[in-house]
């Protein structure tokens, strides 16, 4: 199957020349499938991206060289690294709403922050080295967060929709306690 794809519609498109048609960009798959064409190349162009992610797993997230001694304990551990890679995923879509960076940039840019513990009058405060365009990112990244917090929390309590328990009372006949065993 050989897909013809307008430049203009993906100027981002990339890959070797097959022929040399000015606008135009041209792809070739060779493939097993029997779909519609068009859902063919959906399918094999939504995958481009997977050694891209493994890649990120290995340098980012270290999971590349790491074996347990049991199979349980590897799978495990990716398992634990894959979760990781969810939330840091998320993290970005919800709050950097930038789904780009890697998490080797992130924490370079985010999580690494130098900063002065200190005080005013008797209150602590901690003094991020932060100056101008950066300080200015840095607080709408954490007022996102706190959005983000205050929309979870009334989307949880909306959610609860659970009779609320019943006040203690004491039992109206006391429970004697059984003798399990006797020091005579």
């Amino acid at each position: 199957m050989v897909v013809r794809e307008t430049l203009r519609e993906r100027p981002e498109a990339r890959g070797r020349k097959l022929l040399e048609v000015p606008g135009y960009t041209f792809h070739v798959l060779v493939t097993t499938l029997s779909h519609d064409p068009v859902q063919t190349w959906r399918f094999y162009n939504s995958r481009a991206e997977s050694e891209n992610r493994i890649k990120e797993l290995k340098e980012d997230f270290g999971a590349g060289g790491f074996c347990w001694q049991s199979f349980d304990g590897t799978e495990a551990a990716l398992r634990l690294i894959c979760f990781l890679f969810n939330l840091i995923a998320d993290f970005k879509r919800e709050v950097t709403q930038d789904d780009s960076p890697r998490l080797m940039t992130l924490r370079t840019r985010l999580l690494v922050i130098g900063a002065i513990r200190g005080a005013e009058g008797r209150k602590p405060v901690l003094r991020l080295g932060l100056r101008g365009r950066w300080r200015q990112r840095f607080q709408a990244l954490l007022a996102r967060i706190a959005a983000l917090a205050v929309s979870t929390v009334v989307q949880v309590t909306a959610e609860q929709k659970k009779p609320s328990p019943r006040p203690w009372k004491p039992r109206s006949h006391p429970v004697q306690p059984r003798l399990l065993w006797s020091l005579k």
